[in-house]
């Protein structure tokens, strides 16, 4: 027996332990350091021979840190504690954190992926109508003894919608069409739990599944059928009509407040593009940032990349989106456009995600990057077959074809 494999399996059990915790991070020691990040850390340290060769999408990200640290050092708004979350979230996570998985197949990753949403959507929908409570320092608003706005084991309801929209893109990958529905259906229910208007950026993702379900008119007229047939069903029955009508109530109120809700985003948008010409060259800081953002505001930024802009700098922010465009790109050009696709539906999620410096926000990337690191492996060993055993697979080939039937 091979004397590392130990050390292998460790490395695999805490890749997977940390695959299956990254969404849930409302179980933590603090907002910035989940249980996830303890197997995490372990798995890239197990697997640390993975980093001795530089992937190209590692440079943006490995230009960017000393930016994002130098604005965080220069902040005279935060602290120790601020500085270490920085070092840790775009000195660690963004360029090294993908090495965990590289030891994982694929499928082991999506199958992982998927079982830890539809326990996330579960828990939320649990939540939503009032049988499960909040956990750890997360984020459930309660409207009045009706349906609640849950975030499942995220930390708000947005962080929810944004964990479980990319899974959306990995559904196709199940092979029994009975789990891809099902899968679907916990997801939407997951989704609808949240009661967030971000849930329109999870559309996509839906209508790409449908597109290229094999069954695609058994699966639709299943959905039309469900959700047509819901309220009738609840309507009259007990406990679940009562769920009903109170997830109904939440949405209606949810519309009525829509016109202020986005009036508040688009100011909230505004004063942050205030502050962009300040950061030409470092941020503010993600303390910094906070600050100057709430003086005018009782809100911080919830558009991602503005967050980023304003606590690294304009050089910072476009070094993180061509890291982003890098990984999505070159799985894109590898053939695994279902995972490319996960990477991109992740991040126009992002775009109603505050920036907080905690690693669930990277999940997808580091997925993706561990994916082109292995698709990287298979080139150069197909690459090293073909040179030493071309000129014999060519004979075989030949003989194959010339010889008897």
């Amino acid at each position: 027996m091979n004397s590392d494999y130990p050390l292998h399996a460790m490395q695999r059990f805490c890749a997977s332990v940390a695959l299956f915790l990254l969404p849930f991070p409302a179980l933590n020691f603090g907002v910035s350091f989940t249980f996830a990040d303890v197997f995490l850390v372990l798995a890239v340290l197990l697997n640390a021979g993975e980093l001795l060769k530089l992937r190209p999408f590692q440079v943006p990200f490995l230009l960017a840190m000393p930016l994002f640290v130098l604005s965080a050092f220069l902040d005279p708004d935060g602290g120790l504690i601020e500085l270490v979350q920085v070092l840790y979230i775009w000195g660690f996570v963004f360029p090294f954190g993908w090495a965990a998985f590289t030891r994982l197949p694929i499928r082991h990753i999506v199958g992982v992926i998927l079982v830890s949403a539809v326990i996330n959507a579960a828990i939320a929908t649990g939540q939503g109508a009032g049988y499960l409570p909040e956990l750890g320092n997360q984020h459930v608003i309660e409207f009045g003894g009706g349906f609640s706005r849950a975030a499942g084991l995220s930390l708000k309801c947005n962080s929810l919608v944004m964990s479980l929209t990319p899974c959306v893109l990995l559904v196709p990958c199940l092979t029994r069409v009975v789990a891809r529905v099902g899968v679907l259906v916990a997801l939407v229910f997951g989704l609808l739990a949240a009661v967030s208007k971000s849930v329109i950026f999870a559309v996509p993702g839906i209508v790409w599944y449908l597109w290229h379900e094999p069954r695609r008119k058994q699966v639709v007229v299943g959905l039309l059928v469900l959700v047509l047939s819901w309220p009738l069903v609840t309507g009259g029955t007990g406990a679940l009509g009562d769920l009903w009508y109170r997830f109904s109530d939440l949405v209606t109120k949810r519309f009525e407040r829509m016109e202020g809700s986005v009036d508040e985003r688009v100011e909230l948008m505004r004063i942050s593009l205030d502050h962009a010409s300040d950061t030409l060259l470092v941020g503010y800081g993600p303390a910094g940032a906070h600050v100057r953002v709430s003086e005018m505001t009782t809100n911080v930024v919830h558009v991602y990349y503005l967050g980023v802009l304003l606590a690294g700098g304009l050089p910072a922010l476009l070094l993180v989106l061509l890291g982003m465009s890098m990984i999505c790109a070159g799985l894109w050009r590898q053939g695994r456009r279902h995972v490319a696709l996960y990477v991109l539906s992740h991040l126009l999620s992002l775009t109603v995600m505050t920036a907080l410096l905690v690693s669930f926000q990277a999940l997808p990337l580091l997925v993706g990057g561990a994916i082109l690191a292995q698709l990287a492996h298979a080139g150069a060993g197909n690459e090293v077959q073909r040179a030493v055993l071309g000129p014999r697979l060519r004979v075989d080939k030949t003989l194959a074809w010339t010889g008897p039937r």
